[in-house]
């Protein structure tokens, strides 16, 4: 689904409200808090709701990543001058390009992803041919020092993803009955591990199998 297509985006503006007012449902009454969302077609709308909101956000970060991805690509680039361009220049042009193209048109979360691998794949190349003293090579080496300065960049886009899921999280939770939450519980469980795992490489494993458990607990 586009994230940019108007239907989502008025469901999750639903959501954001909500969380705007999260601090005043938090400090309800236990009976109005457990007690708004009973009915399993209320569950399954307000859950495609936040379905639909993690698609918002996530199509925010993969934007603003491949943002500065195809600047640090750009800065790459420029480095070397124009009459030492050879394959590894080629590679980084090529780069460019794709990012710019995604960039300008509704493309997938999916290929937003596979772009931003891409670059691990690209900056393992460049690493690799290192070793052949080519003046492009040579002049890249200082250049691929930024890539501290983008893995720091792209850490501040994923905890600002992490902290709005975990917050829409909280308002969805808040807002169901107990007996909607043993409904589903396994969704629930999962949202819980998202939220409270610090690892990476299991929050991202923890976080697909959330994703796999969309059909069963949304609208189609």
């Amino acid at each position: 689904m586009n994230y940019t297509k108007l239907g989502m985006r008025s469901l999750a503006i639903g959501l954001i409200l909500a969380i705007a007012i999260l601090p005043q449902t938090l400090g309800a009454s236990p009976y109005s808090r457990r007690h708004l969302i009973n009915s399993e077609e209320d569950e399954l709308r307000i859950i495609s709701q936040f379905y639909n909101y993690v698609d918002v956000i996530t199509g925010v970060k993969l934007d603003n990543m491949l943002k500065l991805t195809q600047h640090f690509v750009q800065q790459l680039l420029d480095s070397i001058p124009p009459e030492d361009h050879g394959n590894t220049a080629a590679m980084l042009q090529d780069y460019i390009h794709k990012s710019e193209d995604l960039r300008h048109r509704p493309g997938s979360i999916e290929e937003k992803e596979k772009l931003l691998m891409e670059l691990q794949q690209l900056i393992a190349t460049i690493k690799s041919g290192l070793a052949k003293e080519e003046r492009e090579d040579i002049i890249l080496r200082r250049g691929l020092l930024g890539m501290f300065e983008l893995l720091a960049r792209l850490s501040i886009e994923e905890r600002k993803f992490n902290d709005k899921f975990s917050k829409a999280a909280t308002v969805l939770r808040v807002q169901m009955s107990e007996e909607s939450l043993e409904r589903r519980r396994d969704l629930f469980e999962i949202l819980e591990a998202v939220q409270r795992e610090q690892d990476i490489v299991v929050r991202e494993r923890l976080f697909a199998q959330f994703k796999e458990m969309r059909y069963y607990n949304t609208i189609h």
